[in-house]
């Protein structure tokens, strides 16, 4: 890694991974680009939330030619949309198995896409790739970490706004999920619960490092409620036999810093938890960057992703 900022979108980043204000968006990227020392205008974004459909398919076809077809007609019974409002893609995952191939779908709103391409358009850069969130979280797993062609690691990134879920194997995303259910939601029930003020008194509760016994009690409520959303995800993929088993889990993103989340996780999942180190294999150029690498891993995890995508299109 060479250079990294982040800048603070503020309390309501937007509904739904919508972008409600595209101006202060791309104030905060212009800021970012600064703040870094970044002058190249080429970027690999990615998007994730409610405009977004991933979904595994198999698809009977007589050869790769018909492939194609034969995805888009298979897209329209899946995608709650008109399919002229969509941009659609995909990618053949696996070996084809005599006439069934297995393919990953992406599909996203065209009026969802715009929306992340005209900030990036107003920031003064030019988007040469976008991503979904939830492959760029596989891409900083992988680019650590290995694990046995018999094994699944499930990896759950806590954003702001919602959970990103994959649970990958052979560099296959067997499994994929946008929980909508993030930090901002921890934090708005600690004002809520303290009558707090202000969104930012409630955030410097939930990250200080006394946290009073009020803001423990609303950390173990919401910490269950994401190990159980992760529990379900793990048992879905079980009972559908979609690929081999969850050895391990884990975690990342700034809302995976509540208090003993890992261990409420391991608890409810009976398998081991742990925090994804984007820098476990990923060097860090000390010349360019000098923060402090600890405290930026969570956060750093899906911007890696995207990072690493961009270096291999090269």
């Amino acid at each position: 890694m060479l250079k990294y900022a982040a800048i603070s979108l503020g309390d309501n980043p937007g509904e739904h991974r919508e972008i409600s204000n595209p101006n202060a968006v791309a104030n905060a990227i212009q800021s970012a680009l600064k703040q870094a020392g970044i002058s190249s205008k080429d970027v690999c974004s990615a998007i994730a939330g409610s405009g977004l459909i991933i979904k595994n398919l198999m698809v009977t076809c007589a050869n790769m030619k018909e492939l194609q077809e034969q995805v888009f007609w298979e897209a329209e019974q899946y995608i709650p949309y008109d399919i002229t409002e969509v941009v659609i893609d995909f990618q053949v995952i696996g070996e084809p198995k005599g006439d069934q191939v297995e393919v990953i779908l992406v599909a996203v709103k065209k009026d969802f896409l715009e929306q992340y391409l005209s900030v990036i358009s107003q920031s003064k850069l030019n988007p040469k790739i976008m991503d979904t969130e939830l492959f760029a979280l596989q891409n900083t797993f992988e680019a650590n970490y290995s694990i046995s062609s018999t094994e699944a690691a499930l990896l759950a990134d806590v954003g702001a706004l919602s959970t990103k879920i994959v649970i990958c194997g052979n560099g296959i995303p067997y499994f994929t999920k946008d929980a909508p259910f993030g930090g901002m939601a921890v934090t708005q029930e600690i004002q809520k619960d303290l009558n707090l003020p202000r969104l930012q008194d409630a955030e410097a509760l939930k990250v200080s490092a006394n946290v009073p016994q009020e803001v423990r009690d609303v950390l173990g409520r919401t910490g269950q409620n994401l190990a159980g959303e992760i529990k379900k995800a793990i048992d879905f993929y079980t009972a559908s036999s979609l690929g081999p088993p969850v050895t391990k889990v884990f975690l990342s993103g700034g809302g995976s810093r509540m208090s003993s989340l890992s261990k409420l996780v391991r608890e409810y999942t009976s398998i081991p938890c742990d925090y994804l180190n984007p820098f476990q294999q990923v060097t860090v150029e000390a010349k360019t960057f000098s923060g402090d690498i600890g405290n930026i891993s969570p956060e750093v995890v899906i911007p890696m992703g995207l990072a690493i995508r961009a270096g291999s299109e090269k």
